[in-house]
């Protein structure tokens, strides 16, 4: 029984499921429209959440800084597409608990490049 808990869990040359892409392989990429509101929380990970750095009603640009790290353990969070702040308030995080976010509504046809 010792021999068996000790054992070496892994699989041999890794998991290699069959790809199945004959239904898509000759098909365009194709990219779809951005949500019409983007919700970004400000805390991304078991560390301190960013501080906002941008205000409501303010527009950004893709790419733009929208929070700073605010301690050891932060991150910087950055615009994931160009549009209009529309409010800094809480929303339920992935956990659960509600947590400071930035409401972002994009610009129509804002692009994905």
């Amino acid at each position: 029984m010792q021999a068996r808990l000790n054992a070496k869990r892994s699989f041999r040359h890794g998991v290699h499921p069959p790809e199945q892409k004959e239904a898509t392989n000759r098909q365009a990429i194709r990219q779809f429209p951005f949500a019409p509101v983007m919700v970004i929380p400000l805390s991304q990970h078991i560390g301190k959440p960013a501080r906002a750095v941008v205000r409501e009603g303010q527009e950004v640009l893709r790419g733009q800084l929208l929070a700073e790290p605010d301690g050891f353990v932060s991150v910087a969070m950055h615009a994931p597409a160009a549009g209009v702040v529309k409010r800094i308030a809480l929303a339920p995080y992935a956990n659960g608990k509600m947590v400071e976010s930035i409401y972002l509504q994009p610009f129509p046809g804002a692009g994905q490049e």
